[in-house]
């Protein structure tokens, strides 16, 4: 607690609160005279109250994890998305699970966005110009998900000449190149690479057992600017993991492959004249894996979705239009199982589905301070396999209001349907979590959303106070209740192992943003609860897994001269739940256990600071070199992140878990021309 305290008092003694270091000043004639003004604008701003957008030129300014600044793990720092640990590689916007969350690149979505441990996400900062954060997907988003919409957006600027920026660490290293085609197109291409055993081989080991681990991804995007009204964008992107290990220490010997990726190709065609734009999107996204255990029991798990889709979007003055199609092609979870050889589940458990969505948005003014927008998207799902299909209409309505004096108000009501699902195992950073359509098993998700939200400026705009409060009520919800040893024993059956119920989410978040100065940063409080009800734990409310019910999140930047500057992350938070024995005990070298109410424990609370410190050994208009120190867990702390139960010859122990190493540094070399 006394670290708290501590990063508090800095925090106050310094004119510290939020993000952003650009300012300029915009000069007004009034009769031979000009007056000079000041204008803040801050790399994280708040575009609607409930958008936010962050530049991606502040990655560089902030805490390296492994060598990278990830915007994934950088939104769970704004206020009301959860803050995960290590291992956990989901993003839970006011109180919602990972897979009610859309997470696309220029709205394709991207199927379990992570790479391994949590630490390294999908995306490859330097390739984007900017992230937005939607934390609601109201029913006008054209987005099928009960969460909210993080989006990974490209630049329309085309470079005038070759430029581009690389990293070399001591664990990974990336890079991106711009290259002007020639006055109207441009191509740009990211490459990423990981070679975390080479520093850090003795720390890979679980129980003893070595993990071997690397991942790639690739970026590439082509912009052509066909006129002054038209310009078609090419992307694609791939990315692999790859883990392998071997336990010889015991009778379980074993050797286990782990391979998972992502593709996506996508082709955009933006029009814009006048007051109207149209955006049409054809597209491949798809997320496959691979597991494999050979050993005294043969084990295989693949799971797979694959999407063919469309996209139309049409805004013009007052109405927005738009149409959303899929085609998703999924593989489920699908084991594949025996103590001497693979054993094939024999029974075909793919399913192809089409999801179709079209909507209209109409906003307008009630009063001079006050406008509305009315929305309504209409819905059609149908499963090929089982033939079930599903129709529906899901509204939306927002008004919003202005005073000077009083800050903005916003208030928000929208019905939301989500028909894909989401689980596993476990989400500890390994793919063992599927996906699967909605069936007469398992009908889709529903949600009735509320928003409240109040902002406003302090001090001319330096500052930004909001305040944020929202309820959910969520139907048709799942949990996964199976364990890898069930599935040795018996014949699959997902449907078997999938448990459907409903839960609420609630909360309030306050986050205060100063917008300029030599000091910038922001300091967030939310408050969340994300219960859930299901029959078969005893059909009462109990906390989901994820649930962090209080949660203080402060960032901070320091520009000490034109050459140095300082970084600072700083997470508290209260611990997640966990299911605890009452008792257990060990009969003929089996272990017998009685468990306690569904997540009526919780782990320690969570507390983590980083640091990140950057030096500028060449530093010119267009060339910027230096070097990048930063330290994970700087205060070097052991938090919880499950509890675990494991039998040592004929002894057993049942303890918290913690990150496989207390403190990560790395250090790295960039350069930028």
């Amino acid at each position: 607690m006394q670290y708290l305290l501590l990063f508090i008092v800095l925090i106050i003694s310094f004119p510290v609160v939020a993000f952003g270091n650009r300012q300029d000043t915009v000069p007004t004639l009034l009769e031979n005279i000009v007056v000079s003004r000041e204008r803040y604008s801050s790399a994280v701003r708040n575009s609607d109250m409930q958008s936010v957008v962050m530049d991606m030129d502040i990655m560089h300014l902030l805490p390296k994890i492994l060598g990278n600044a990830d915007p994934l793990h950088y939104s769970q720092l704004l206020p009301g998305v959860q803050t995960n640990a290590e291992y956990d590689a989901g993003l839970h916007i006011h109180g919602c699970d990972n897979s009610h969350n859309i997470v696309s690149l220029s709205g394709v979505p991207v199927y379990n966005a992570s790479h391994m441990l949590g630490l390294f996400s999908t995306f490859n900062a330097s390739h984007f110009s900017h992230m937005m954060l939607n934390k609601s997907a109201t029913a006008a988003d054209g987005v099928s998900r009960i969460g909210g919409m993080l989006d990974m957006q490209q630049s329309d600027t085309l470079p005038e000449q070759i430029n581009g920026e690389f990293s070399v660490g001591i664990i990974s290293s990336q890079g991106t190149l711009r290259v002007p085609i020639d006055e109207q197109s441009a191509l740009t291409a990211s490459l990423r690479l990981s070679y975390l055993n080479l520093l850090y081989s003795s720390l890979l080991e679980i129980d003893g057992c070595k993990l071997n681990y690397s991942f790639a991804d690739v970026n590439v995007t082509y912009i052509n600017k066909i006129n002054r009204n038209n310009t078609l964008y090419i992307d694609f992107y791939t990315g692999n993991d790859n883990i392998s290990s071997k336990d010889n220490s015991n009778e379980l010997y074993f050797n286990t492959t782990m391979k998972w990726g992502n593709m996506l190709a996508a082709a955009h065609w933006k029009y814009i004249k006048n007051n109207t734009e149209i955006k049409q999107s054809l597209f491949y996204t798809g997320y496959s894996n691979k597991m494999y255990l050979k050993g005294k029991y043969d084990f295989k798990l693949p799971s797979g979705i694959y999407d063919f889709g469309y996209r139309l979007a049409a805004n013009s003055d007052n109405i927005k239009l738009g149409l959303f199609i899929y085609d998703h092609h999924i593989e489920p979870q699908n084991p594949e199982c025996g103590s001497y050889g693979i054993k094939k589940n024999e029974d075909d458990v793919k399913q192809h589905s089409v999801e179709m969505s079209a909507y209209i948005a109409y906003s307008d003014a009630l009063f001079e301070d006050m406008t509305y927008e009315l929305a309504l998207k209409g819905d059609y799902y149908n499963d090929k396999g089982s033939k079930y299909s599903h129709t529906a209409l899901n509204p939306s309505v927002t008004i919003l209001y202005k005073n000077i004096r009083l800050g903005r108000f916003k208030i928000n009501y929208s019905q939301q349907r989500q028909y894909l699902f989401n689980c596993g195992f476990t989400s500890i950073g390994f793919p063992v979590e599927f996906w699967f359509g909605s069936d007469e098993m398992n009908k889709p998700q529903m949600a009735h959303s509320y928003h409240l939200s109040w902002q406003r400026e302090l001090f001319d705009g330096k500052y930004i106070i909001d305040i944020t409060s929202y309820y959910k009520n969520l139907y048709n919800q799942v949990e996964y209740n199976a364990s890898p040893l069930e599935l040795l024993n018996k014949k699959y059956d997902m449907n078997e192992n999938i448990l459907n119920g409903r839960g609420n989410n609630y909360g309030v978040s306050i986050n205060i943003n100063k917008c300029s100065g030599k000091v910038t940063g922001w300091v967030a409080y939310t408050y969340s609860r994300a219960m859930r009800k299901f029959e078969e734990f005893g059909n009462k409310w109990y906390p989901a897994n994820h649930e962090r019910i209080h949660e203080l999140n402060a960032i901070t930047t320091f520009r000490i001269n034109d050459k140095f500057d300082i970084g600072a992350t700083f997470v508290y938070a209260s611990g997640t739940p966990f299911t605890a024995p009452r008792y257990f005990y060990m009969v003929n070298g089996n272990v017998i256990t009685e468990f306690g109410d569904h997540n009526a424990n919780r782990l320690e609370p969570y507390m983590r600071l980083d640091l990140s410190f950057n030096y500028d050994i060449i530093k010119r208009e267009t060339k910027r070199a230096g070097i990048n120190i930063s330290l994970y867990n700087a205060l070097f702390r052991s938090n919880q992140i499950y509890y675990r139960f494991k039998v040592y010859e004929e002894q057993y122990a049942y303890r918290g878990v913690s990150f496989f190493s207390r403190i990560l540094p790395s250090i790295s070399y960039y350069y930028k021309f």
